[in-house]
C-alpha cells in the first residue's frame, strides 16, 4: 500500500521506533536458535572407552563404534567428557543407534506443523499476540523436556518444542518487515541474532556438559524476552488490512513522536481505506489455497517452496553434521556460527545492488560447489588425510547457504500480498521444515561415507541456484497488500494473475478491491502464465 509506505517515509523509514521493534523482535532469535539446535549437543555420542582383557593383560582404547559389552572379555563405557540422551538411555547400539537422528527429524516435523498453523493464526489474531503466546508455551515445554524419564517422552516434548519454535520464527520474520519501507527490507530480513544463538550455544554446551542442565539453563535464559511485550507494537499494516485504522493510526502517531517527527497526514490513507470498504462486495477470508489461485502464484509458490526446502535441508544438515567433522565439536560449532555473520553482512551490502535473484543464485552456487567439492576430495584423496581442507570447504558451504537463505527470505516477503503474507511465509516455512526433517536423515548417509551428505547438499543447492535465474526481480518495489485478478491475462502481456478458483478464504480482510501492488509477485517483467519457458516464479 503506497499510502502506508508514504507515511513511513514521513515519520522516518527506520527511526528509533522501528529500531526498537526490530532489535527486540530479533532478540527472540537467540533463544529460538538454542531451542532448535540443542540436539547438536544433547543428541551427540561421546567416545566409548573399552577395556579388553587378553591373556591377563588389560589394554584400553577409544572406539567410535559400539562394542558388545561382555564379548571377548571386553567391557565398555562412555568417556565422561559430556552426557547426552545417548548416554542416558543407551541409544548407541543395534536398533537404537539411529533414534537420536529420528528424534531430531520428529522435532523438525513439529516445526512444520507449527509453521502451518501459526501462519493462519497470525493473520487471524495479529502478529504480536501469537508470537508471545507461542513463545511462553515454548519456554514451558522446553524446560520441561529436561525432566523426561524416557527417550519416548523426550521425543514427544521435542516435537512440541519444534512446533512452537517454528511458529515463533514465522511471526518473528514478518513483524519487523511491516514497519519499514522497501529500502530497509534487506537489512531487517537478513540481519538477526540467530547466528549469535548458535555461537553462544557452543559456549553453553562447553560449560554445561550434562544435557539436562544444558536444557534447563538455555530455557531459563530465554525468560527475559517475555518482558519485551510492553515495548513491541502490533503491525499497523496488519491492523489496516483488518480495517482497524484507528488502532493503526495510534501506533503510527507514537512512532512519529518517538522518531521526533510531526504527526503524519492520514487523509490519503483514510480515503483509500474508505473507498476499499465501500467497494467491497463481501468480506474476504484467505486460506492456503489462495497461494495457488492463479497460474503465476502456482508457479511462484512451488519454486519458492523448493528454495526454502533446499535452504533448510542444507543449513540444518550442515549444522547437525558438525559432529562428523574432524576436530573439536565445540570449536566447529562456534566457527559454524561465526561464518554466518559475514554471510549476512554480505547480503545486506549486495542485495539491493545486485538484486534479489542474483544474490540468492550466487550464494546458493557457492554453497553447492564447495559442498560438492568434498566429494572430489574424497575421490582423489582420503578425506581423513585432508581434514583441514574438508572443514574449510564445509564452512564456506555453510557461509553460502546462510546468506542464500537470508536473501531468499527477503525475496519471499516482498512477493506475498499483506492479506496472505503470513500464510505465504508459513507455507514456505512448511517446505523448509520438510527439508529440516530430511536433514538428520541426510546426515545418516554419512555412516558409510562422510562425503555422501555433502554431495547431496551440493546437488540440491546448485539446482536451486539455477532455478533462481528464471525468477522476476522485486528490488525496490512496494510491498503488495491485496490479490489482484485480471481475466484478460491470456489476452495481453500487460495483465496479471488470473484466478484458478473462486476467492473464498479464512483470514478476514476489510480490503477486497484489486491493488496495483501485487506486482512484486509478477515482478517487473509482466508476461502471461505460459511465459518464461514454463518455469515458475518464486518469491524470496
Amino acid at each position: 500500500m503506497k499510502e502506508y509506505e508514504k507515511i513511513l517515509e514521513d515519520i522516518r523509514p527506520f527511526g528509533p521506533f522501528q529500531i526498537r521493534v526490530f532489535l527486540l523482535v530479533s532478540m527472540f532469535e537467540t533463544p529460538l536458535a538454542w531451542a532448535m539446535l540443542l540436539p547438536m549437543f544433547t543428541s551427540a555420542k561421546p567416545e566409548e572407552l573399552c577395556i579388553v582383557h587378553e591373556n591377563n593383560n588389560t589394554t584400553g582404547s577409544k572406539q567410535d563404534e559400539c562394542w558388545d559389552k561382555g564379548a571377548n572379555g571386553s567391557s565398555c563405557h562412555f568417556s565422561n567428557s559430556f552426557t547426552s540422551i545417548v548416554t542416558e538411555w543407551g541409544l548407541h547400539c543395534s536398533s537404537n543407534r539411529d533414534v537420536p537422528n529420528h528424534i531430531t527429524s520428529m522435532q523438525m516435523a513439529g516445526v512444520l506443523v507449527g509453521a502451518v498453523v501459526t501462519g493462519q493464526l497470525a493473520d487471524l489474531f495479529g502478529r504480536k499476540k501469537v508470537l508471545y503466546a507461542e513463545y511462553l508455551l515454548l519456554l514451558i515445554t522446553w524446560f520441561g523436556s529436561a525432566f523426561a524419564p524416557t527417550w519416548q517422552v523426550y521425543a514427544t516434548m521435542r516435537v512440541l518444542v519444534g512446533a512452537l519454535t517454528g511458529g515463533c520464527l514465522v511471526v518473528n520474520f514478518v513483524l519487523p518487515l511491516e514497519f519499514v519501507t522497501p529500502s530497509w527490507r534487506t537489512f531487517c530480513g537478513c540481519i538477526g541474532l540467530w547466528a549469535v544463538g548458535l555461537i553462544t550455544l557452543a559456549g553453553w554446551a562447553y560449560v554445561l556438559r550434562d544435557w539436562r542442565h544444558l536444557t534447563m539453563a538455555t530455557a531459563a535464559a530465554g525468560v527475559p524476552m517475555l518482558f519485551t511485550w510492553w515495548f513491541v507494537a502490533e503491525s499497523p499494516r496488519w491492523l489496516i488490512s483488518r480495517g482497524r485504522l484507528g488502532k493503526a493510526k495510534k501506533i503510527l502517531r507514537a512512532a512519529a513522536k518517538t522518531n521526533n517527527r510531526p504527526v503524519p497526514d492520514f487523509t490519503e490513507l483514510e480515503r483509500v481505506v474508505e473507498e476499499t470498504q465501500h467497494k467491497k462486495q463481501e468480506q474476504k477470508k484467505y486460506f492456503y489455497w489462495h497461494l495457488f489461485s492463479s497460474c503465476r502464484l502456482v508457479r511462484g509458490t512451488f519454486i519458492l517452496m523448493y528454495a526454502w526446502f533446499v535452504s533448510s535441508a542444507v543449513y540444518y544438515g550442515m549444522n547437525f553434521n558438525v559432529a562428523n567433522l574432524a576436530g573439536d565439536r565445540y570449536l566447529n560449532a562456534l566457527v559454524s556460527g561465526l561464518v554466518e555473520i559475514p554471510a549476512l553482512i554480505l547480503v545486506v551490502c549486495v542485495n539491493n545492488r545486485w538484486g534479489r535473484r542474483k544474490t540468492v543464485a550466487c550464494l546458493m552456487l557457492v554453497a553447492g560447489l564447495f559442498s560438492f567439492s568434498i566429494l572430489i576430495i574424497d575421490m582423489t584423496d582420503n578425506m581423513e588425510k585432508q581434514n583441514v581442507l574438508v572443514v574449510v570447504f564445509a564452512m564456506i558451504g555453510k557461509f553460502g547457504i546462510s546468506g542464500g537463505w537470508a536473501a531468499t527470505q527477503v525475496f519471499s516477503a516482498e512477493t506475498f500480498p499483506t492479506v496472505i503474507r503470513n500464510i505465504g511465509i508459513g507455507a514456505c516455512s512448511m517446505a523448509a521444515r520438510v527439508g529440516g526433517i530430511a536433514a538428520p536423515q541426510l546426515v545418516l548417509l554419512g555412516k558409510d561415507s562422510k562425503a555422501v551428505p555433502f554431495t547431496v547438499f551440493g546437488v540440491l543447492a546448485i539446482v536451486c541456484a539455477l532455478l533462481m535465474v528464471f525468477l522476476p526481480e522485486t528490488t525496490h518495489t512496494p510491498l503488495s497488500d491485496l490479490l489482484k485478478y485480471d481475466t484478460s491475462v491470456y489476452l495481453t502481456e500487460q495483465s496479471v494473475d488470473v484466478p484458478l478458483t473462486p476467492t473464498q478464504t479464512s483470514v478476514e480482510s476489510e480490503e477486497t478491491q484489486p491493488s496495483e501492488d501485487l506486482q512484486p509477485l509478477a515482478g517487473t517483467e509482466r508476461e502471461t502464465c505460459a511465459g518464461e519457458s514454463g518455469v515458475g516464479k518464486i518469491v524470496t
